[in-house]
């Protein structure tokens, strides 16, 4: 697995346990949506690398 590939996996994790943190003190919906979102894309990504 890339180096890169790795990174975009460990950004994803990092964005959907900033999403799950932000969701249960009760952020603002928008605000979990945008991480969540960030995490998903990142995630996407990283499976594309590692698929390519």
């Amino acid at each position: 697995m890339d180096t890169l590939t790795l990174l975009c996996l460990l950004l994803a994790a990092v964005l959907c346990a900033a999403a799950w943190q932000a969701w249960r003190i009760g952020n603002e919906r928008r605000d979990v949506t945008l991480l969540g979102v960030g995490g998903g894309v990142s995630a996407a990504g990283a499976a594309l690398s590692f698929l390519l």
